[in-house]
């Protein structure tokens, strides 16, 4: 890079392009203590322009150029006067491929977009521990997306979600383990309920204790449960669903009561006015 007037710098013979030949003339370069220093002095100034002109290189921003072939032309005539400069650019670049490295989460001066090969992107990429979805480099927020044969969805953060999701007043599961993916047609598990999903995701209380429009219900193999059922360290008495409370209940040949709470009582208890005994080892029946 020549030399801008401070620093060190080495003086070298080098061509120059005048009136139609070259000539060579003696020039100052930048001289700088590593590969490093030499990347960055040469990015700030194709950012930073000239002190007369800012935007003298601005051909080969990304918010000018779409690829590294517009910002090679984006030099011609300015970073070197060879006519051929930038396929000779090109050239080196496709040698070495370095337009794959031409790639990630970038601001381009317009926004943030994903670039793969000098290219805005579409489809998901992990980017800072998650997965995103991007369509033309933009990054999509609130959508349903369709990848390798699955559906996924992004939330509001643009990020693939996992778990159970209401989604438009309907619940999904997109699974626990990385995967992300919508599941389908299979019963699923959540914390202490199970769930059937459909053909297209939406799940239906199968298998636990749910909170339903007609309120909170105990569901096995899709129906209303009449019976015992041990729920949060307590047995409770469920009919057609219900959770029952201060009422004498039977099952398995013998009599239990739940109470106020809807647990199965145990010790000595007055039910009206009478002395009861439900027994003090965890069996709650009435003695």
């Amino acid at each position: 890079m020549k030399w801008g007037g401070s620093g060190a710098y080495v003086a070298m013979p080098t061509q120059e392009y005048v009136n139609g030949h070259y000539i060579t003339v003696t020039e100052k370069f930048a001289k700088y203590n590593s590969v490093r220093e030499s990347l960055e002095g040469n990015a700030r100034l194709l950012a930073n322009g000239l002190s007369w002109n800012h935007n003298y290189y601005s051909g080969a921003w990304r918010s000018k150029a779409s690829n590294y072939k517009e910002a090679a032309y984006g030099l011609q005539g300015k970073y070197a006067t060879a006519p051929d400069y930038a396929a000779k650019l090109i050239r080196v670049i496709e040698t070495y491929h370095l337009q794959e490295m031409d790639g990630g989460y970038i601001n381009d001066g317009t926004g943030w977009f994903w670039y793969e090969n000098g290219q805005k992107f579409t489809g998901f990429r992990f980017y800072m521990g998650t997965y995103y979805w991007f369509e033309n480099g933009a990054r999509i927020n609130n959508a349903w997306r369709s990848a390798w044969g699955y559906r996924y969805y992004v939330d509001d953060e643009g990020r693939a979600v996992q778990g159970l999701r209401t989604i438009g007043g309907k619940r999904y599961h997109f699974g626990a383990d990385g995967t992300f993916y919508l599941r389908t047609n299979q019963t699923v598990a959540h914390n202490q309920e199970k769930y059937r999903a459909s053909s297209t995701g939406e799940l239906q209380p199968w298998s636990g204790y749910f909170d339903t429009p007609a309120g909170w219900r105990w569901i096995e193999n899709g129906q209303m449960y009449t019976g015992f059922r041990f729920y949060m360290g307590a047995y409770y008495y469920f009919r057609n669903g219900v959770r029952q409370h201060n009422q004498f209940v039977s099952q398995w040949g013998l009599h239990y009561y739940v109470g106020n709470d809807g647990r199965s009582v145990q010790g000595i208890h007055v039910i009206d006015g009478k002395r009861y005994n439900f027994g003090s080892n965890g069996t709650f029946y009435m003695r």
